[in-house]
């Protein structure tokens, strides 16, 4: 079964305008070893009293905190997917709940600019690739250098968020993303058998290659476990996973956070 899951990401992933190139499995590279640098967890935004009181997408609780995790790449590389496979569970999980605003989206491709200053949708809890909303792609705080369009405590002078080019929605398999309208249980995101990815692979905005994969909010303790396949700037791939590798897998510690 693992191997069906990273053949059809192979299948899918790699389609680009000039159609769909097939990926040879040539050993990996001394440098491709090193094509992921980090995971990031940016403490994004901590939600205020008043933050609380606004009900309208729905119940935001108390001390609740929004977090953002980026994987980091080496100039050239690119996230192509995160996935689950059995011996490789890829979760997202908290203590209690994550915040789910009705007026969000599930996957980062459906969040509108427009809706960004309405009640709480900026807070909202998403995964994705790369993209933020349909317009724009996710940077750290400290990296973003254009003007703020979420007029928020915190974030008005730098939101995160920077102009793209071409978006590319989301892909997923295996995965129920209704998990991000939940109001009630949504504590624990996980498959053995399921990825998300984009077409071609995802790139960071900026030169430092930092792709962002998912935004997180919940007053819990947040831990995951993560499997990531990267794409090389030659045409292969490599897996990194959080525990147990095989065969040219990878094991990378950053990939589990408790």
């Amino acid at each position: 079964m693992k191997r069906k899951i990273i053949l059809a990401l192979f299948s899918i992933i790699l389609i680009s305008k000039t159609g769909l190139h097939a990926q040879t499995r040539t050993k990996i590279t001394e440098e491709d070893k090193l094509a992921l640098e980090g995971i990031i967890v940016e403490k994004y935004y901590q939600a205020t009293k008043e933050d609380c009181k606004d009900t309208t997408g729905g119940i935001l609780p108390k001390g609740a905190i929004t977090y953002r995790i980026y994987a980091d790449l080496k100039p050239g590389y690119h996230l192509q997917a995160v996935y689950g496979v059995p011996k490789h569970e890829f979760f997202f999980k908290t203590t209690t709940t994550f915040f789910n605003n009705k007026e969000g989206g599930q996957s980062g491709d459906q969040i509108f600019d427009s809706k960004l200053n309405n009640n709480t949708v900026a807070l909202d809890s998403w995964v994705t690739i790369g993209v933020a909303t349909k317009t724009r792609q996710g940077v750290l705080k400290t990296e973003d250098k254009d003007t703020s369009i979420i007029k928020r405590n915190t974030l008005d002078k730098a939101d995160g968020l920077v102009l793209a080019g071409q978006i590319q929605k989301l892909l997923y398999y295996g995965f129920d993303l209704s998990f991000f309208s939940q109001e009630k249980n949504a504590a624990y995101f996980h498959s053995d058998n399921g990825s998300y990815a984009v077409v071609g692979g995802g790139k960071g905005p900026t030169a430092a290659n930092k792709v962002l994969i998912a935004q997180l909010t919940t007053n819990g303790k947040l831990s995951f476990e993560l499997n990531l396949q990267i794409g090389t700037p030659t045409g292969h791939a490599v897996q990194f996973v959080a525990k147990n590798p095989e065969g040219d897998e990878i094991k990378f510690k950053q990939l589990t956070h408790k």
